[in-house]
């Protein structure tokens, strides 16, 4: 039974130009029907989650929910499924739609951490990135949910700009270091194909930072987090000590967790679980009593060797050896020596994991040991 809980809020006021999720836009009227129909969901499903550690409810925005609906659906949460007593209780935030009564109300409602979506200080790579808010109202935005009472805050930060530089990416970190929070997520941007800005950088309308650069940036939020106390503990988290996400180390130690709404995926008992990926399909299917269900794919024994590897590495921790089926055979196998020869993987006290060479080559490496997993 999963102790972990995923809300999806698929609306935003407009969609970030890098963005491949599901999001449609805002419209308070279906939203609040969206809102009722996880609270159905809630009750359909409600043997596969219990005592609940965490709760994290994404996006979309969030953010952008009427406050009735926020405490709507964490009453919702609460009398469902129950929640333990220092359960960690996550609500993703666009510094655009978060003012202070907001973060009140989402604190009154009984959510206990923000994840902010802050992604650059530089109000030009904003505009490239296509996002919704200033560096200004992304500073007043955090200065807002510290006032209204949150102690535990998350932002996020994007590397790996177009026109972005060295100094404008110190420039980011040394002023999201200001602010104090107990967690920083930085991630490279990633280019998905369709997306607007995937169309500037193929036509040529914008440049893409060079690889070299891309990947000084990447060591140097290692270094400099690290000077300023925040540990890195995944390959693009870092926090005070204690301040990990715990709802995201349960996925990458490939424990299970239930998803609700539209597009939301699950992992309960050895079932994988997708939600239908239509907000407004989503709606009917539940006002009608249905699942909201469509998709579950069968998981081979090879399945979940490649899981374990592909989640568990994203950890500085790595994987346990003897939590991994099969894992002298995999240890054995000449891909795994051939990594750890060429210093990108590094076998230590019974566990395996990415070394600092590695992580910036993460994704080469996990497609290698999927080609090794037969």
């Amino acid at each position: 039974m999963a102790e972990a809980l995923y809300i999806h809020i698929p609306y935003c006021l407009r969609k970030c130009a890098y963005c491949d999720f599901y999001s449609v836009p805002f419209d308070e009227h279906a939203a609040d029907d969206y809102t009722k129909s996880l609270i159905r969901e809630m009750t359909m499903r409600k043997e596969h989650a219990q005592n609940l550690k965490t709760v994290y409810i994404g996006g979309g925005t969030p953010t952008l929910l009427a406050d009735n609906d926020i405490a709507e659906l964490m009453r919702g949460v609460r009398d469902t499924f129950s929640l333990c007593a220092a359960a960690e209780i996550t609500m993703e935030a666009n510094p655009g739609t978060l003012s202070e009564k907001k973060a009140e109300a989402m604190l009154s409602a009984g959510i206990n951490r923000i994840s902010m979506g802050l992604q650059s200080l530089s109000d030009a790579e904003l505009r490239i990135l296509g996002r919704i808010h200033s560096a200004a109202e992304a500073l007043k935005a955090f200065e807002s949910a510290r006032r209204s009472g949150f102690e535990n805050i998350s932002v996020d930060l994007i590397y790996g700009i177009p026109s972005q530089d060295m100094a404008s990416w110190e420039a980011t970190l040394l002023g999201a270091v200001e602010l104090s929070p107990e967690h920083i997520s930085a991630y490279e941007l990633t280019l998905d194909e369709g997306t607007p800005l995937w169309e500037n950088i193929s036509k040529g309308f914008m440049t893409m930072p060079e690889d070299e650069t891309i990947t000084a940036m990447y060591y140097r939020g290692i270094d400099f987090l690290a000077e300023q106390g925040y540990e890195q503990y995944e390959i693009s988290n870092y926090a005070r000590p204690g301040r990990e996400s715990r709802h995201n180390m349960n996925y990458w130690r490939r424990g299970q967790y239930l998803g609700l709404g539209a597009g939301a995926h699950s992992f309960v008992g050895s079932r994988r679980m997708g939600n239908v990926r239509d907000a407004q399909r989503y709606v009917e299917l539940l006002t009608k009593g249905m699942s909201p269900v469509t998709e579950e794919p069968t998981i081979s024994p090879a399945d979940v060797i490649r899981e374990i590897l592909f989640l568990g590495l994203r950890t500085i921790e790595g994987v346990a050896l003897h939590d991994l089926p099969e894992g002298e055979r995999v240890i054995k196998s000449r891909t795994v020596e051939e990594l750890v020869l060429h210093g990108l993987l590094e076998i230590d006290k019974g566990r395996l994991r990415l070394s600092r060479k590695g992580l910036v080559l993460s994704n080469e490496i996990f497609l290698r040991l999927f080609d090794a997993v037969s």
